[in-house]
């Protein structure tokens, strides 16, 4: 009879929830959202309550992450609690019955741990996007337009591309009016001379 008794939890422990992640390989971040994913059976109930806990820890914590969620979903994912996530070892996720019943674990996952994120992304309103990697310490800027560099001394180029451009002026001052009254005198007197020339 125990031998039964044994196979029938067997039976029924591999058509329960089974957690597929987070697992000790991948594991969560603390930097935003995490997922969660689940195998499910038809005999499972219709929804859980998720609840992160580390038993590990001292004290042991126990931290409701989502309720009610829709077991037909086949994975969600859950925001950091109020305090954020806590980077550490150990943790689990417990889907359990409901927020009232956290004792009724359906499902547990391996343990895992929450790891810190070293990666972030920035924006600025000058210069487009400012990209930076604390891992890797390096800080990438785009070149701001507006901006050029020559390689010979003195050199500019206009808005239409021509080197060293030069300024056309084509207006035309009047000519001046005592210059015009001397040019007719001038005319006056030539004509004169040529009138008494000839009548010598």
């Amino acid at each position: 009879m125990r031998s039964v008794a044994v196979l029938f939890a067997l039976a029924a422990s591999a058509l329960a929830y089974q957690v597929t992640e987070p697992t000790n390989s991948t594991g969560w971040t603390t930097s935003g959202p995490n997922q969660v994913s689940w195998n499910k059976v038809d005999t499972d109930s219709a929804n859980f309550t998720i609840v992160l806990v580390n038993q590990a820890s001292f004290p042991p914590t126990s931290q409701v992450l989502a309720a009610l969620v829709d077991g037909s979903l086949g994975k969600t994912t859950v925001n950091p609690p109020s305090g954020g996530w806590k980077a550490g070892t150990g943790f689990q996720v417990n889907l359990v019955k409901d927020a009232e019943n956290l004792n009724t674990i359906l499902a547990q996952s391996n343990q895992f741990s929450i790891t810190t994120s070293t990666s972030s992304t920035f924006s600025s309103a000058t210069s487009g996007s400012i990209s930076a990697t604390a891992a890797s310490g390096t800080l990438t800027v785009p070149a701001t337009s507006g901006t050029a560099a020559s390689g010979s001394k003195g050199s500019a180029t206009d808005s239409s591309g021509a080197l060293n451009p030069t300024s056309s002026d084509t207006s035309t001052n009047p000519p001046n009016s005592a210059a015009v009254s001397m040019g007719k005198q001038a005319g006056l007197f030539a004509g004169l001379a040529l009138l008494g020339a000839f009548l010598a």
